[in-house]
């Protein structure tokens, strides 16, 4: 008995796993079926827009090409439609530009000889010029340095007049000084004399003793002495100081008349050099006039030559163009299969851009409802990935947290 319950109890735990088990794989099996389904949607709906723009590509491609080929038809048929005059013109716009590019070539030749020839006239002109103002210009620097060593000699002229009017001074100023103490001393013998003949008068008025007045007598006669002494060498001092200041005076006058001379010479030499200056800066100024007028007309040949080749390029290029357009022209007439073939190619592409027209309208509904018919799929498709996406950010922060 109590082994029929255990049996029991094992089959009913065994049923039990088994239907856990079917339901999960059942889901498993349905997650696996959406995610196939969307992805051959997917894929699907790539290949589909693939082969739809592959296809709009290829008609822009053909429609380009016919634009071209219409342009090129359009044009031989302008081009046939005006041959003559197109000729016409286009051949007398040719003869003028060569004429005109021949000419304009032969001017330039021509002005650039010109204006080397003036070049080489130029340079020797320059040369010439040299030569000739160079004894002129040493001439005026001669007569430079003289007038600079005048001026020295006034400068040094006029320092030995300021030292002249120095030694005057200083004659006069001693000889006021030894003239003074001349002076100084007469008064003094003078006024020791007066004392002595005033003690004498006191001495013969008193009675005195003839030994004293003897004695007075005897200063008397001294400091009459020495007062004619004074006065002699105040006129001797001022002999002699007076000659000091006519001699200083005399030099100073020689010195004054020399400063005068060297002035005199001085403004002799400068007057020589402006004179020398003026002449050599008139020869120069002459000499560049005509060198500037060389330059300008060098200029102006080598300005016109320019404008010539300037001229040259323009009739060139018109020349060119006009050449082009005749050939063009030509070869229209000439090849008139060539108009053929491009009408007939047009007419082609014409065809095969409707067909192409069709293919990609066609293969545009496709997408569409292709679109339409996968649209749950893929929608399904984008659910699973979100959900998937979800729980692996679930799962990360929570061993984030951990």
């Amino acid at each position: 008995m109590s082994d029929d319950a255990d049996q029991r109890r094992d089959d009913e735990r065994d049923g039990g796993a088994e239907g856990g088990v079917a339901p999960a794989r059942g889901g498993a099996q349905a997650l696996t079926s959406t995610l196939r389904s969307g992805l051959e949607a997917m894929r699907d709906v790539r290949e589909a827009s693939r082969r739809h723009g592959a296809a709009r590509s290829r008609l822009r491609d053909l429609e380009d090409e016919l634009a071209e080929s219409e342009a090129a038809l359009a044009r031989r048929e302008e081009v046939e439609g005006s041959f003559d005059d197109i000729v016409a013109e286009q051949s007398d716009v040719v003869e003028r530009s060569a004429r005109e590019i021949s000419g304009q070539r032969e001017r330039v030749e021509r002005l650039e000889d010109e204006a080397r020839e003036l070049d080489e006239r130029l340079a020797r002109l320059r040369d010439d010029h040299e030569q000739e103002l160079r004894p002129y210009k040493r001439i005026a620097e001669t007569a430079r340095g003289r007038s600079e060593e005048a001026g020295r000699g006034v400068a040094e002229a006029k320092r030995a007049v300021r030292t002249a009017e120095g030694q005057v001074k200083e004659a006069t100023d001693r000889r006021e000084q030894g003239i003074a103490a001349a002076n100084r001393a007469v008064d003094s013998s003078q006024e020791r004399l007066r004392k002595v003949r005033d003690e004498l008068r006191r001495a013969q008025g008193s009675g005195a003793a003839p030994a004293a007045v003897r004695q007075l007598q005897d200063e008397l006669a001294t400091e009459l002495a020495h007062v004619e002494a004074a006065r002699s060498e105040v006129s001797t001092v001022t002999s002699e100081a007076q000659s000091s200041v006519d001699a200083a005076q005399t030099h100073l006058w020689t010195q004054k008349r020399s400063l005068e001379e060297a002035q005199r010479e001085a403004d002799a030499a400068k007057r020589e050099y402006e004179a020398r200056r003026d002449d050599y800066e008139a020869r120069r100024a002459n000499a560049q006039a005509q060198e500037k007028d060389l330059e300008d007309r060098i200029c102006d040949l080598r300005r016109e030559a320019e404008e010539a080749k300037a001229a040259h390029d323009e009739a060139a290029e018109r020349h060119d163009e006009a050449q082009a357009l005749l050939d063009e022209a030509r070869h229209v007439h000439d090849t008139p299969e060539e108009t053929e073939r491009l009408r007939d190619e047009i007419a082609a592409l014409r065809d095969e851009i409707a067909s192409q027209r069709d293919e990609v309208d066609e293969l545009a509904e496709g997408e569409r409802s292709l679109r339409a018919h996968t649209r749950s799929s893929r929608m399904a498709l984008g659910a699973v990935v979100l959900v998937a996406l979800a729980l692996i950010v679930g799962i990360a922060v929570l061993l984030a947290t951990r």
